[in-house]
């Protein structure tokens, strides 16, 4: 597999890869996915990113692991029990294959809510998105070899662009939209 540690150029083929991977994951899921969206950089078009694509699933309750693991595991993805976030459950490819981050949340949690409002802000504001770019760029090339300092690096822009998004959340009364999948 390519190095993809790296920022790349917005790909137009990251939402056909998501689209592929997402109808599988409905397939298998059928109603305990009560939604499978596209989230993270690439999801969000022209914006450079490190080429790794991010679907989020909301379910009913994230601690009914027993209810979605297999499913999702049968599409060919890996449970992580050591991620250390505790609003979602976190899958990703088998080793070998394309990289893919899984994020398992609650319907209706702020982190479920959270990542579609960043996504659909960044989707109706370019001058955001050219900021933020910037920064990724940026940060990259002073962390390339040190990855938590990259992750770390990003949260000031993130929570400044999360800021914005809020306001603008309340003047256009914003609502997820249809599921992507």
């Amino acid at each position: 597999m390519e190095d993809q540690w790296r920022i790349s150029e917005y790909d137009p083929s990251w939402p056909l890869l998501f689209e592929e991977v997402g109808k599988r994951l409905r397939d298998s899921l059928k109603e305990i996915a009560l939604r499978i969206d596209h989230i993270g950089s690439t999801s969000v078009n022209r914006l450079a990113a490190k080429p790794i694509i991010d679907i989020q699933i909301s379910v009913s309750s994230i601690n009914n692991l027993q209810e979605y693991q297999s499913k999702i595991e049968a599409v060919g993805f890996v449970f992580r029990e050591e991620n250390p976030d505790r609003t979602k459950g976190y899958f990703r490819e088998v080793p070998g294959t394309r990289r893919t981050h899984i994020h398992v949340r609650q319907a209706g949690s702020y982190s479920e809510q959270l990542s579609l409002l960043f996504r659909d802000y960044l989707r109706t504001h370019p001058e955001d998105c050219i900021r933020y770019e910037k920064e990724k760029y940026r940060l990259m090339n002073l962390y390339k070899q040190e990855r938590s300092r990259y992750v770390e690096g990003k949260e000031p822009i993130i929570w400044d662009i999360i800021q914005k998004a809020h306001h603008w959340s309340q003047e256009i009364g914003w609502q997820a939209g249809q599921s992507d999948i």
